[in-house]
């Protein structure tokens, strides 16, 4: 029995020694905005990094809280905290990185987001980052 013997550690380390299941998304077309179909014009799911890649584009891309369809972990909260708002491009970027590693890092499959890149263009900025995960390392 531990200290708090309310907690069955035992289940409690069984459960995080677990292997995470394949990580699947279905195939998406970013440049069209569209799921991808196949010869026979189903969509299809795509697994690994490839599907990561997906899932960040979605929750990078949803406002937080906005939607019931979604639970409160996912979506990220840079239009609502960083859209409009008047502050020096270094401090919109170190809050972008934080918005960003916010969004993500809810993913178990996500272990850690690193070498963030900001460009500035007329009308936003573009980020880049490495996101290694229990596949690899990927630049998103």
């Amino acid at each position: 029995m531990g200290v708090f013997p309310f907690i069955n550690t035992e289940t409690t380390q069984t459960t995080a020694s677990q292997e995470l299941p394949m990580f699947r998304e279905y195939a998406y077309d970013f440049e069209n905005r569209c799921l991808k179909l196949d010869a026979s014009g189903k969509t299809y799911l795509v697994e690994g990094n490839e599907a990561i890649r997906i899932w960040i584009y979605f929750a990078l891309g949803t406002a937080r809280y906005r939607y019931t369809a979604y639970d409160a972990a996912f979506g990220s909260e840079i239009e609502d905290q960083l859209i409009g708002q008047s502050m020096g491009d270094e401090i919109v970027q170190m809050e972008l990185e934080r918005f960003i590693t916010e969004a993500l890092m809810c993913n178990p499959y996500i272990e850690e987001l690193s070498d963030f890149d900001f460009v500035l263009r007329k009308d936003g900025i573009d980020a880049v980052f490495t996101c290694r995960t229990v596949y690899g390392e990927d630049r998103n």
